[in-house]
């Protein structure tokens, strides 16, 4: 099998961090016996599997963004490596784990190496990390909101001024708990959002201290909801198509009930979250590589 990994779809081949995410990538697909050919420029190669960092905005006119969605419109084996979802528990091992999928990046669009569970990988990934199921809260006092990037991808083109402005508001229709907001860490543009007095602005640095006496998370579709009911605090979805959040198929939608919120089990869910991370070990000694064929072979039996 012939993997193309393109370097030239990380901005300016600048990002050293995401460019050796790559190279591990194809160390690792070398070692299991598969051939590699690494891109360095801003042509689309033939090949039965694609390999970015990163996915696509609505505007594709940077070079690197044009690419990526011309890898993802021509072939339809696409690995997309992005962020880790459980980085919460570590900031600063963010890049060790990352979320390895095929084709997209949401639930509905994107294959997760799911169809085969190994539930070793939340064994590993607890032990590693250090984190396990918190047993679900049984009281709690304030509600946490927690908004995503200014024109990030992630919310499809929602306004997150405005979907700030309209969650209050429903949430006051229905409790009268003190509401707690938390900013994106990494989007500095939410320092120019108008808030108002009707709730609280997190200064915690970590999203930990935010859960402690947290009765229920609110987000539009947004990875903090895999942190809140890892550490035991039900997540309620905004997103008119919740299937796009990460918590799916566990998550709240209605916030008519934030004061009856349910909190179904979540072995499953870990279990197949956990099928889609891999850390920098796994990735170059080819254990990941070989993992995600076999599953893909069972997918795209004519491909392996």
């Amino acid at each position: 099998m012939k993997l193309a990994i393109y370097l030239a779809a990380v901005p300016a081949n600048k990002n050293e961090i995401k460019l050796a995410v790559l190279r591990r990538f194809g160390q690792g697909v070398s070692l299991s016996g598969d051939s590699v050919e690494f891109v360095n420029d801003h042509r689309y190669v033939q090949s039965d599997v694609a390999v970015i960092q990163g996915y696509v905005h609505q505007d594709i006119s940077r070079p690197h963004l044009a690419l990526r969605r011309q890898i993802l419109d021509n072939n339809p084996n696409t690995i997309v490596i992005d962020s880790n979802l459980f980085q919460f528990s570590n900031p600063e091992l963010q890049n060790y784990y990352l979320r390895y999928s095929l084709n997209g990046i949401f639930p509905t669009t994107g294959f997760y190496f799911d169809n085969k569970l190994d539930p070793k990988r939340w064994q590993s990934i607890s032990q590693r990390l250090g984190i396990n199921l918190v047993p679900y809260r049984s009281n709690g006092s304030h509600i946490l909101v927690c908004l995503q990037r200014v024109d990030g991808w992630s919310m499809c083109g929602a306004d997150v001024q405005r979907w700030l402005d309209k969650t209050i508001k429903r949430i006051r229709s229905y409790s009268n708990r003190p509401i707690v907001v938390r900013k994106h860490p990494g989007d500095r543009r939410q320092n120019s959002l108008n808030f108002s007095k009707d709730y609280v602005i997190s200064t915690s640095p970590s999203i930990l201290e935010d859960f402690k006496n947290c009765w229920a998370t609110v987000t539009y579709n947004s990875s903090p909801g895999v942190a809140s009911l890892i550490n035991g605090v039900p997540v309620f979805v905004t997103d008119p198509v919740p299937q796009q959040s990460q918590t799916w198929p566990i998550c709240n939608t209605d916030l008519s009930q934030i004061e009856n919120p349910l909190m179904p089990d979540r072995q499953e869910w870990i279990d197949r979250l956990c099928q889609s991370h891999w850390n920098d070990d796994e990735i170059a000694s080819g254990e990941a590589w070989r993992f995600m064929r076999e599953r893909l072979g069972i997918l795209r039996p004519n491909l392996c």
